[in-house]
Order: C-alpha cells, then structure tokens, then sequence
C-alpha cells in the first residue's frame, strides 16, 4: 500500500505560498504542490480528503470549514498559526484571513518576470510572484546529449497527446516538468549539453502552462511560463523567451485583459528586434503582429489591428502546418471583430480542414466553434448543422478553456429564432455550466 510521503519543508519558504496559507488560499497550495511534482492523489492522502475533493479546491472551491483547514495544515506539516488558526477558550479561533490576490496584481506580477527576464529588469509590473522550491528526485550521474533528446521527444509526445484532448494533461504534465528540473543539479557533460537541457526544460514547461491554461489553471500556467522564462534567460535563448511569451500573452487576451496582453506582445517585440539571422524569426514576428491585431480588435482600436494585419503580411506563411492553422483559427476570430464574415469564414474553414477530428480533437473543436459562429451569424441555412458539430467536438474535451470558447457561439445561436438554434444555445449553456461545476 503507498503512503504517501511528508511535504518537503522547502515548499513553504516560498512568500507566496506563505501569503496564500494566510489568507487560506487552499487551490493556490494545492496547486503549487503540483507544480512541485506532489500528485492530487497523495494531496488527498496526507489530508484525508477525497480525492474528488482535492480536485474541486484545485478547480476553485473555496475551504471554509474550520475542521477542513485544521486537517489540511496538520496533514500538509503546517503550522496552525501560519493559516491563522489557533485555540482559545470557546475552542478554535480563526484569525481574519489575509487579502486576495486580484487577478490584475497576478497579471502586473507576471509582467514583471516576463520583464526581468527578457530585459534582465523588472521594468513592468509588481514584486515576482512566480517562484518554486527544489525537489528531490533520483538523479543520474551525469546528463548527456541522449538524456538531453530523450526529454525532447517526451515533449513532443506529450503535446500529441495535448493536441488529441487527453484529459489530465496538467496533472501528468506537472510532475514531470519537476523531476526533469532536477536534472539541472546534475553535472552535464559538455556545455552544449547543458545549454541543450535548459532549452528542452523551457520547452517542456512551456507546453505545461499551455496545459494548465486549457484547464483555466490560470496560476498554474504562469507559474510555468515563468520558470520556461528563467531557463531560456540562462543560456541567452531569446528565442525561446519570444515563445514564451507569445503562450503567456494569450491568457490576458482570453481572460479579458487584452491591454496587458499587448504589453506582453510588445515586451516580445522588442526582444526580438535584436536577434539576428535565425530562422524563427520570420514566423514569430508573423505571429507577433497577428496576435497584436487581435489584442487591438478586442479593445476596438481596429485602425491599429488593420496596420498589424498589413505588417504580418510581409511575413511568408508559416511552414509548420499545425502552427499556420492555429493562426488561421486567430485571423477568423479577429476578422469575426471586423464584421468581415466571408473573410472569418475561408479562415476558420481552412483551420478546421487541417485538423483530425481522431487525433487533434483539442484544436479541431476550436476551429469548429469559430465555423460555426461565422455561419451563425450571417444566418445560414446550415448554422445550425455546423453548431451541433462544434458541440459535439467540444462535449468529448475536459477542456475549459474549450467549453469557454462556447460564449460567442452561445450568443449567435440565441439570437435566432429557429428552435433548432435555441435547444443548441441551451446545450452549449450546460456544456459551459459542467466545466465550471
């Protein structure tokens, strides 16, 4: 039978996580747990919670029980007074929790290591949030180029299976990226090794706070899109902090902070104004002006989004199949914005033609919800054929940020007056409910 093990006391020399303790912030601990390689599973276990549980607190459920938090601090190895709680002579006192962390603050922290670590100061935002204690782990003797291509094709693995829809991606995700930062303790046997480790390590945390974020797991993907900052820092890869950024300044745009979403972009921009003859350059600099364009057209400076539509038209086309669908996915949703419907609709079709309905489930049902809507709203005789499709796509995901997407199709569909469209505004309501449930 496993049991589980005691939390390393180094986990809580993080001010963060001492902050959330006070306020009793139980998903943000939780959720740090995870990203240092503990399993829901043994969270449970140590606190004798169900899993289930665990789960809802990691999704957002508040702990308010005195019980519950007692449990919790004695199961984790807290002391009581660190969460306010104490005995008095009518038995357990709770002190007045500490303040919340608004999302803004977390937005402006998260600037600030984006900041730091590209332009080597915090030049935006507040005090660095994102920060994560060492965890032991069973370690070769020495990292070499095979361990180095080893933890690259993990990655790409898992992206496949990101891609595909699997479910529990975060959970599966986070461990590893811990334990693989273990390896960095390790003596690497060349420097080009040690460079190559940091580089796969960023990637694979960038990938992780993708995951995260699918899951609106907003702390937990800037957590990791901080510590993929820090690694491509060490070894000068701008590249790689570009990339970065890039995932991290959608979070802002999808969560209804466009404006600092642009910072992000921006931030980017000028990080890769100074880099020289690579040959990612190109394709990320298209990106950068399209994702721009969309941040703009959200804050409806529309004349801004049109001249960085006219910039990334100077850029050739994305050579990585995947990636150009992905953006065209971006350019139907921001011509969506222009009210340029014909022009959204050959852009979401093209997207949703690349994917496999088998084995890109994640992304085909994106592309399907942008379809969808375009043909909704210019009121189509097979809108509601397109909608039932997207629907179904999404309603075999665990994604959120998926079920998320569901609001603008949600809303055209209302609009109509036809009972086929008014039962599918209600379903794509209840799909949206379940993932907030």
């Amino acid at each position: 039978m496993h049991v589980a093990g005691p939390i390393d006391p180094l986990v809580w020399k993080n001010p963060e996580v001492r902050a959330a303790l006070a306020r009793r912030d139980i998903g943000f601990v939780y959720l740090h747990l995870i990203g240092n390689g503990y399993k829901q599973c043994e969270i449970a276990e140590l606190t004798g919670q169900p899993p289930s549980e665990v789960s809802a607190i990691v999704n957002g459920r508040p702990v308010r029980s005195y019980d519950v938090l007692v449990r919790i601090a004695e199961g984790l190895g807290v002391p009581r007074g660190w969460m306010g709680l104490a005995y008095g002579e009518a038995g357990l006192v709770p002190a007045a929790p500490g303040p919340e962390i608004s999302d803004d603050k977390k937005r402006r922290a998260f600037l600030a290591a984006a900041s730091a670590a590209v332009l080597d100061r915090p030049v935006l935002g507040e005090t660095l949030l994102f920060e994560q204690s060492p965890s032991a782990t069973p370690l070769p003797a020495k990292v070499g180029a095979v361990d180095v291509a080893a933890l690259r094709s993990l990655t790409e693995q898992m992206r496949g299976l990101g891609r595909a829809g699997h479910p529990g991606m975060p959970d599966v995700l986070g461990p590893i990226a811990s334990k693989a930062d273990g390896l960095l303790s390790v003596t690497a046997g060349s420097e080009t090794v040690g460079r190559g480790l940091r580089h796969a390590l960023a990637e694979l945390h960038t990938l992780t706070g993708w995951c995260a974020y699918d899951m609106h797991l907003d702390d937990l993907a800037r957590w990791h899109y901080g510590r993929a900052l820090r690694l491509a820092a060490e070894i000068g890869d701008a590249i790689g902090m570009v990339s970065t950024v890039l995932h991290a300044a959608v979070i802002d745009r999808d969560r209804g902070a466009p404006n600092d979403s642009l910072k992000l972009l921006q931030l980017a921009q000028a990080k890769l104004a100074g880099v020289r003859g690579h040959p990612r350059v190109p394709g990320l600099q298209l990106w950068l002006h399209v994702q721009s364009a969309y941040a703009l057209a959200l804050m409806d400076h529309m004349d801004e989004a049109r001249r960085h539509l006219a910039r990334a038209a100077d850029y050739p086309p994305l050579a990585d199949p995947f990636e150009h669908a992905d953006m065209d996915n971006d350019r139907a949703r921001i011509e969506l914005a222009f009210g340029r419907f014909d022009v959204a609709e050959h852009y979401a079709a093209s997207s949703a033609r690349m994917w496999s309905p088998q084995d890109h489930r994640r992304d085909c049902a994106r592309a399907l919800i942008t379809l969808a809507v375009t043909h909704t709203i210019v009121g189509d005789l097979d809108a509601s054929t397109k909608a039932a499709a997207a629907l179904d796509a999404v309603s075999e995901l665990r994604s959120v940020r998926g079920r998320a997407m569901l609001v603008p199709l949600e809303a055209a569909l209302a609009n109509r007056r036809e009972s086929a469209c008014v039962d599918l505004a209600q379903r794509a309501r209840e799909l949206r409910a379940a993932a907030a449930a």
